[in-house]
């Protein structure tokens, strides 16, 4: 009787659904044959406040299939038939727009599933993205721009926890990770060989419906209150380690960051496993499985070393000028720096303009085609003659804006001051002829605050621009037009700042300062300014 009521409960809430987004012809290719092709209709309804995902296949076979054709059909059409899949368990949709044909999207799920592709012909892809980015979070790939996360804070957050090595954290983020898979998959291969034929049957919203009633017994959500209580151990981590901090300051004067190995106990009520755990700025360590192999294990505290000697530099390199051990680099470099006689050659290697595996020999091959190849851009632009820029409007535009930059970029440094400084032409120069490397991107204004360093310490204008160009593809997505990189690291932001200063952050609140767009240019140029 019990389930009988809920599954009248669920029916009833499962008719209230505000459905935003529907179109007609999307279709799934599941043989190679035009006949068998499975046109149907793919909704986005809110239902419950969460949003939803529908596809269903339109009723009939094709008149021209044959009749094993046809019934193969109605088993890809019984398989993909999608009745109500929450859009929180889709991990991201890859967009392809081919130069010949339709347009067609991929779902992959959390759990690595994923959808054939479904292709829109009467278009519509647009108006789909429009309406995913008005319910839930959805931001660009850094790797792939035509990939599209889907709720993409679980990774960010991971990351920022694991580098506070905290004990237990990652451990938590990755078990409450392996919950949501392991959920899905189960509920996936319920459904697909359940009593209904259709993927995600009648039955499938009033089993959500249900699991979000009895969320009080879920061990996914048992898992999410773990985690809260590991962020009040951030809270409390942070703050004490800060009091820590200023006492040493007060204490030691000019030593502030000279300050003894010290114990900080994190003392967690609400989880007594965690109370009598101490970390020192030292000792502190992740999980192993919870950084990957090509990460540096870095430890949040310890103290500043000494930069990068000459000394150290050449023992680091084999006879024939290969870096033995880049990853022991990175770290020593991380901690205290490069000594600035080595900078010009050390920072070709951190912007990827020289990998870690050449020779001398290679690098000096590669180093006279990349100058080459600069000079070969750079005369595209400078063979455009007046009347051609005249009838170039983008060309006009961008050179203008890059003049207007580059005269008040870094002029109080004695290497850009002063008028008809050659730097600042060279400077220009670069910048110019980037815009024609990655016309795509383009300029926007603060690619100037990057490239000027750059400049000052290689005093070389082939490679200022190859160090510049890799950087840019680095930090490129600062500067996309529709600026989801930025708002990506500013969402970031706010989250620590409301994990970390809770009052600072309702004082951002009362004052309608959330959107965090004060900190703008501090993230657009990574602080440089």
């Amino acid at each position: 009787a019990m389930r009988t009521d809920m599954a009248d409960i669920g029916s009833e809430e499962t008719a209230r659904m505000d459905v935003v987004y529907e179109k007609e012809r999307v279709t799934i290719h599941p043989t190679q044959y035009g006949s068998g092709r499975i046109s149907g209709k793919l909704r986005l309804y809110l239902q419950l406040g969460s949003l939803f995902l529908s596809w269903e296949p339109n009723e009939g076979v094709n008149s021209f299939s044959t009749s094993s054709v046809s019934a193969e059909i109605e088993k890809y059409r019984n398989l993909y038939t999608i009745q109500a899949l929450p859009l929180s368990d889709v991990r991201f949709i890859r967009r392809h727009t081919p130069t010949f044909g339709l347009e067609y999207i991929i779902i992959v799920l959390s759990s690595g599933l994923a959808f054939p592709p479904f292709y829109f012909y009467n278009g519509g892809i647009r108006e789909l993205f429009a309406t995913l980015k008005q319910h839930v979070f959805i931001i660009r790939s850094d790797d792939d721009p035509n990939v599209f996360l889907v709720n993409d804070f679980e990774d960010p957050l991971q990351k920022s926890l694991s580098s506070l090595e905290l004990p237990g954290v990652a451990t938590v983020a990755n078990a409450m990770s392996r919950q949501n898979s392991f959920s899905f998959t189960g509920s996936v291969s319920e459904v697909r060989h359940g009593d209904d034929a259709k993927y995600g049957g009648p039955s499938t919203m009033s089993e959500y419906v249900s699991k979000q009633r009895r969320k009080s017994n879920d061990p996914g959500r048992d898992i999410s209150f773990q985690v809260l209580e590991k962020f009040s151990l951030v809270t409390k981590f942070a703050r004490e380690t800060t009091s820590s901090l200023f006492r040493e300051n007060h204490s030691s004067g000019s030593h502030a960051y000279g300050r003894q190995k010290q114990e900080y106990v994190l003392d967690n009520k609400a989880s007594d496993k965690y109370a009598d755990q101490l970390i020192t700025p030292d000792d502190a360590s992740l999980p192993s499985d919870s950084v990957e192999s090509d990460e540096l294990l870095l430890v949040w505290g310890k103290k500043r070393g000494n930069p990068l000697s000459v000394e150290e530099w050449r023992a680091f390199l084999d006879p024939e000028g290969r870096i033995m051990d880049s990853k022991a680099l990175r770290k020593k470099i991380f901690y205290g720096g490069v000594d600035h006689v080595l900078r010009k050659e050390v920072w070709k290697f951190l912007l990827s303009y020289h990998e870690y595996d050449s020779t001398q020999a290679e690098r000096e091959y590669l180093a006279a085609m990349k100058r080459e190849e600069y000079e070969a851009i750079k005369s595209q632009w400078k063979s455009i003659s007046t009347t051609q820029a005249k009838r170039f409007t983008k060309f006009r535009e961008r050179k203008g804006l890059i003049d207007k930059d580059v005269v008040r970029t870094d002029r109080s440094v004695p290497y850009y001051e002063g008028d008809d400084n050659p730097n600042v032409i060279v400077l220009r120069d670069i910048l110019v002829t980037y815009s024609f490397y990655n016309f795509d991107l383009g300029y926007c204004q603060g690619m100037s605050d990057f490239l000027a360093p750059i400049l000052y310490v290689m005093e070389d204008e082939s490679e200022a621009f190859w160090c510049f160009a890799s950087l840019m593809e680095r930090l490129g997505g600062n500067f996309n037009r529709d600026q989801n990189g930025m708002h990506a690291q500013l969402l970031g932001l706010s989250k620590l700042v409301e994990l970390l200063d809770p009052s600072l952050h309702n004082y951002f609140r009362q004052n309608d300062c959330l959107n965090y767009f004060f900190c703008f240019r501090w993230v657009l140029i990574q602080f440089k300014r």
